[in-house]
């Protein structure tokens, strides 16, 4: 391995780290009245007391299992765009289940099931977009967007039409009892105990793809497709598999959110999370172990960012287009590296 490209690509993502923070600044500068104390709202604010942090650390638990999603699908050279879709079913089949199931059930069995049951059906639609590809040669990234669109419009009917709350002023599906919403941790902010689960799935992955025959061939097909083929292994079956663990996982992130800090599926909840995994990924810079600094990096943007809003007044437009820009400084750099590898 030469050491040097790495070097210079970690070069690159500091440099544009160091340029979105300038940006961020810059923003604060120009639209706040008091500025320090919006820097201070934006840097300091999400670790000033336990709800702040609680809930910052959150925002990084979907991040984390989605952005691992999305790595997979780039080692099979794969682009998943329809993480929203992916995340969005997931959070429905999940609130529907723990509904239909009702508060007798023993809650441990129940979160196996709705997570079990999540993920299923974002895998399901991913592998579509992967057989479209494989079989038809449908480009992936078109394929799962448009899918996506589709499905999150047909969700978005269901929770404000035959399972929406009719005791509620909100778009919303019926709450689910609270005896079956994963435990918090540092209470009162919303984070649980999914943040385990997200650890534990970046170690585990992080091993398989370094340690089992899977992780190896999966590996050798992103890298070099003809080889693949001719070495003997299942290209087809790899692609396939890899855009349906990444969209399992996009469905297990909205289970888990149902199931947590959501409690019920609320139409638009996802919030862009879909995408953000996107910029998490490239961060990670193909590192399983990556994605958790990415995750809270990320997370921290959004949280610091809604501080600002809240505390110094500034539109939440002008906070949309500080993250945006910010996101697409930082991933900006890893594109170009994924484009070469994905034509490779």
């Amino acid at each position: 391995m030469n050491p040097e490209p790495s070097l210079r690509s970690s070069t690159r993502l500091a440099l544009a780290v160091g340029v979105s923070l300038a940006l961020t600044c810059a923003v604060l500068a120009i639209f706040s009245a008091d500025f320090w104390g919006a820097l201070a709202q934006f840097f300091i604010a999400p670790f000033s007391n336990r709800y702040f942090f609680g809930n910052f650390l959150a925002d990084a638990v979907p991040l984390t299992i989605a952005g691992l999603g999305v790595l997979i699908a780039f080692r099979s050279k794969n682009f998943n765009l329809g993480g929203e879709g992916q995340l969005y079913s997931g959070a429905l089949v999940a609130g529907i289940l723990a509904l239909r199931l009702g508060s007798g059930t023993n809650p441990l069995a129940l979160w196996i099931m709705v997570s079990i049951a999540g993920a299923l059906v974002g895998a399901f639609i991913a592998a579509i977009s992967g057989a479209l590809k494989a079989y038809r040669g449908v480009s992936e990234m078109i394929s799962s967007f448009l899918l996506s669109a589709i499905v999150m419009n047909v969700i978005d009917f269901f929770i404000t039409g035959p399972l929406q709350d009719p005791a509620s002023n909100f778009q919303t599906t019926r709450q689910i009892a609270a005896r079956l919403l994963l435990p918090k941790i540092l209470a009162p902010s919303k984070l649980d105990v999914s943040a385990f689960l997200a650890l534990a799935l970046v170690v585990g992955i992080a091993v398989a793809a370094e340690r089992t025959r899977f992780g190896f061939e999966l590996k050798i097909c992103g890298e070099n497709e003809e080889f693949a083929r001719y070495c003997g292994i299942p290209f087809t079956r790899y692609s396939i598999g890899a855009m349906a663990i990444s969209g399992g996982l996009y469905g297990l992130a909205g289970a888990l959110l149902v199931i947590g800090s959501q409690g019920r599926v609320m139409r638009g909840f996802s919030s862009g999370i879909g995408w953000s995994a996107i910029s998490v990924a490239l961060l990670a810079q193909g590192s399983e172990l990556g994605i958790v600094p990415a995750a809270l990096f990320v997370a921290f943007l959004g949280s610091g960012s809604n501080q600002v809003m809240i505390g110094s007044g500034i539109p939440s437009e002008i906070i949309s287009i500080l993250q945006a820009v910010t996101l697409f400084f930082i991933t900006a750099q890893a594109l170009p590296r994924f484009r070469r590898r994905r034509n490779a």
